[in-house]
């Protein structure tokens, strides 16, 4: 052993030795000196702006939270009984969930797009999973498709969430757009829709806002949903929906989710994403689900196993189990779902009634633009169309917006409605000036160039 550590001894020595030499001269190993800055992301970098603006003045209008007056994240007093509820219930197992999640939450997760008398579920054609947060279902959602099902092209609204094509080029989609927004006329393009949707390939994967679009807040009418549904059962094509604002966009969880009920009515498999943090406060715990409906209900068993592998192959399994349990609590306790469904309606009646008011104040100062659209909008957020430049313009003024250009109705007050009416007043006024100097630059110098060119012909 002696002899062992005596030659162990000896080599480490000459080791040392050498990288001394080898060492003397150049700099000191520094490895993680080799990993490079993210990019800001468009989010962080504004409220990271705001954290360091110092004014009394200063006004954040980005994010999804709802706040309360003294604007904290608002708490839903239904969930905050729940919580209560959850956290004294000794009678819980603290065994770790399933693969697919708590049963219950799923059931009654189905059951709140769908209703529990729909023939989807007592036929027995839907399946729940729960997940990490809307984003993580839907990331699920594209691998599945992508990897079970061998779908490779993916249409997407324009514009839409910042996180959407991400999620499904990584999956490995090829992404296409169809149009949504037009912005000559403000408002939801459904000529332009249904002609990108009509020429589409077949069989494509389609991703859609239930309600509340993001970023637009518009959606289409019934009649348009229902003329949507024919061209996707034509094309073959394979639905997706987002509900990320359940219950927020009308204040009737019904109404907000008729379009999933109708089209898996109307005989189309479908998936459907939804979040519990917009409409149950749970900012600090986040909770998703993925619901999928079949039309035959021998197709089930199938799906159930190879979403299961997904979930397994892409490490995506549920983790919030008390999340999950306070959801479940709130909705299957008559008390508190009907305590929850009257908060819903307050939270919309008051986004409202903030909405309003902007468009209302921004008509009167007769601000440079059309704001009278935005009172068709719906759910937690206001899209301005702002570009860049006004955008600037207002966080030099001390109010932070997304770049975007989506305002947080959650965010704004009657104390403070008017001080941001009137700053995009300012900045319209003097964004139009701007261009209307620009425009007559631009001509002037287009003047004098036809003079010259007139000048020096023969």
């Amino acid at each position: 052993m002696s002899a062992i550590s005596a030659l162990a001894h000896s080599l480490l020595q000459h080791g040392i030795s050498k990288s001394s030499t080898r060492c003397s001269s150049t700099a000191l190993f520094v490895p993680f000196a080799r990993v490079e800055n993210c990019k800001d992301k468009d989010l962080t970098s504004v409220e990271a702006a705001f954290e360091q603006d110092t004014s009394p003045l200063k006004l954040n209008l980005c994010g999804d939270h709802y706040r309360s007056p003294n604007g904290k994240p608002y708490l839903f007093q239904a969930v905050r009984k729940a919580r209560v509820a959850v956290i004294c219930d000794d009678t819980l197992s603290h065994e770790p969930l399933p693969p697919l999640g708590n049963q219950e939450f799923n059931r009654i997760a189905n059951e709140l797009i769908l209703n529990k008398a729909a023939p989807a579920i007592t036929q027995q054609r839907v399946l729940g999973i729960q997940s990490r947060s809307g984003l993580d279902a839907l990331r699920l959602a594209a691998h599945f498709l992508r990897d079970k099902m061998k779908c490779n092209v993916c249409l997407l609204a324009r514009p839409c969430s910042e996180h959407f094509e991400p999620i499904f080029k990584r999956a490995g989609f090829t992404c296409h757009s169809y149009q949504y927004y037009s912005e000559e006329k403000v408002e939801l393009n459904i000529y332009g829709l249904v002609a990108d949707l009509m020429t589409a390939p077949e069989g494509a994967v389609i991703v859609m806002d239930a309600c509340a679009q993001n970023p637009t807040s518009l959606s289409p009418t019934i009649d348009e949903w229902k003329l949507i549904a024919h061209i996707v059962k034509c094309k073959k094509m394979i639905p997706v929906f987002n509900l990320e604002f359940h219950g927020l966009a009308s204040g009737d969880t019904s109404q907000d989710t008729w379009p999933v009920r109708y089209f898996a009515e109307f005989g189309l498999d479908l998936l459907c994403v939804q979040s519990f943090v917009q409409n149950f406060g749970l900012y600090d715990e986040a909770l998703g689900h993925l619901m999928a409906v079949v039309s035959n209900a021998t197709h089930l068993e199938s799906v159930k196993d190879q979403l299961e592998s997904s979930l397994l192959e892409h490490n995506a399994q549920c983790s919030s189990v008390f999340a999950s349990r306070v959801v479940s609590k709130v909705l299957t306790n008559s008390t508190l779902r009907q305590d929850w469904a009257l908060t819903l309606k307050d939270i919309h009646q008051n986004m409202r009634q903030m909405r309003l008011a902007l468009s209302n104040k921004l008509e009167i100062l007769r601000t440079p633009g059309n704001w009278a659209q935005m009172k068709d909008q719906q759910g937690p957020h206001l899209y301005t169309n702002l570009k860049m430049p006004q955008l600037k313009e207002l966080r030099s003024r001390h109010i932070y917006v997304p770049n975007s250009g989506r305002i947080n109705v959650g965010a704004l007050r009657p104390n403070n409605v008017d001080y941001v009416a009137g700053a995009i007043n300012d900045v319209m006024i003097s964004t139009a000036k701007a261009d209307a100097a620009a425009v007559k630059t631009k001509e002037t110098n287009l003047s004098a160039m036809q003079c010259l060119q007139h000048l020096n012909a023969p």
